[in-house]
């Protein structure tokens, strides 16, 4: 006869280890890498919700004189993630903590401060990566930091 036994499961880590391990910073370029790379990361890190999925158009915007094609081989060599993988993370950076700081802004005014036009596709990416739903995080952030 069988018998069940309920899974062990343990806490590993704090909820700002988890934090800092979900959404390490990668905005610090190995040493010696492309300055365009370098450029586009930081552009990205000043205006979180504010970027565009096109590279070709960012290019354009930062003067860069390369193609979109061009510019995402330099920055997947540099940064070791891909472009638009770094721009989800920084977005979704943003709108947790602005989920950790507010308790009363709705969440469709956070996704949509983050650059997603749909609150469904928000939920979804946010769930991916934090394995929370904007609100159960909102719950939990709320809750450890009383």
């Amino acid at each position: 006869m069988m018998t069940y036994e309920r899974p062990d499961v343990r806490i590993l880590c704090t909820l700002h280890a988890f934090w800092d391990r979900c959404l390490s910073k990668q905005s610090e370029a190995p040493a010696g890498a492309d300055w365009r790379a370098k450029k586009i990361t930081d552009f990205i890190d000043s205006h979180p919700g504010k970027v565009g999925w096109n590279l070709d158009d960012l290019c354009k915007q930062l003067g860069l004189a390369v193609s979109g094609r061009q510019a995402r081989r330099v920055f997947r060599r540099a940064m070791r993630i891909g472009f638009k993988e770094y721009l989800k993370k920084s977005r979704l950076g943003f709108a947790a903590e602005q989920l950790k700081a507010t308790t009363t802004v709705p969440i469709k005014a956070i996704a949509a401060d983050a650059g997603y036009e749909r609150t469904a596709e928000f939920g979804r990416s946010f769930k991916r990566l934090f394995l929370l739903s904007p609100t159960e995080f909102r719950t939990v952030w709320g809750k450890n930091t009383l």
